[in-house]
């Protein structure tokens, strides 16, 4: 009888250490931390998954999102080195992330995510707008479908 006592004790002491270490190590590399990202919507990418040239012409580039406390802002260069930059708030709740514009672009966007140390993937799009149709659906999945590097922290003041 103390030998099964003591054995289920072992076992409740080992899963609690699985626990612990799982806490340590699992979902902190799960989290969509603050902090600079890049992915890249190269002009081709874009006008073959159908996206206007006009627009393909306007957004395509190496973007870098910039992600802090609830707040992100969006800056991209394209190959012809016109800039671009908009601002807006997010949300979590759970793996899935709510994007909300509130300067420079339109199209309010939620999806969800996967984090594999510094390297973020999306799926599960979902345009926010209630009035929008499937042209909306194709272009927040274009737009969005791209993983998303963690390349540093936190630019330094001044540099946004």
């Amino acid at each position: 009888m103390v030998l099964r006592a003591m054995n289920q004790s072992c076992l409740v002491l080992v899963i609690a250490a699985m626990d612990v270490l799982a806490g340590c190590g699992g979902p902190a590399d799960a989290a969509l931390r603050d902090g600079v990202y890049e992915f890249e919507l190269t002009r081709e990418y874009l006008r073959q998954n159908g996206i206007p040239a006009v627009q393909a012409a306007g957004e395509s580039g190496v973007h870098e999102i910039t992600i802090d406390r609830g707040a992100f802002v969006d800056r991209w260069r394209t190959a012809d080195g016109t800039v671009g930059a908009c601002t807006g708030v997010f949300a979590l709740d759970g793996d899935r992330a709510s994007f909300h514009w509130t300067d420079g672009c339109t199209g309010d966007w939620a999806m969800r995510y996967s984090a594999d140390g510094d390297r973020v993937t999306w799926t599960d799009f979902e345009p926010l707008d209630p009035d929008a149709g499937p042209e909306e659906q194709k272009v927040t999945e274009v737009f969005n479908s791209v993983p998303w590097t963690r390349t540093g922290d936190q630019p330094e003041k001044g540099e946004q």
